[in-house]
């Protein structure tokens, strides 16, 4: 987890190194190409993206979950977003397999693209 090489070449997701300040978790992502979206509403990022998210547990259910964005070719300074996870206690809940599919995005979404100008 205490990784220190930088990422062997961009990606979709990024090089993630992880290390532990006290009780919170804090992962540090850069390395990531620029062909994915920042979010599902199709925000774009760049190949600067870096992302430091920290968890932290507040108690057996729940964690603190906060990221700081930061990419100077697209924004003007970092930014953070917090929000609390919760843990789903339901009885018999259980986590299912999901596959992920290769360009399913340019598959579902392609046709909204721009055509490039001749």
């Amino acid at each position: 987890m205490n990784w220190k090489e930088e990422a062997p070449i961009d990606s979709f997701m990024g090089w993630a190194r992880g290390h532990w300040e006290g009780e919170t978790l804090v992962v540090d992502v850069s390395g990531f190409n620029d062909q994915t979206w920042l979010d599902r509403a199709g925000d774009f990022h760049s190949d600067a993206l870096h992302v430091v998210e920290r968890y932290t547990a507040l108690s057996p259910y729940h964690l603190q979950y906060e990221a700081t964005i930061d990419d100077p070719k697209v924004f003007t300074r970092p930014w953070k977003m917090s929000f609390i996870l919760y843990r789903r206690v339901e009885k018999n809940m259980q986590l299912m397999e999901f596959k992920c599919q290769p360009f399913v995005e340019e598959m579902l979404f392609g046709k909204y693209n721009k055509q490039p100008s001749r």
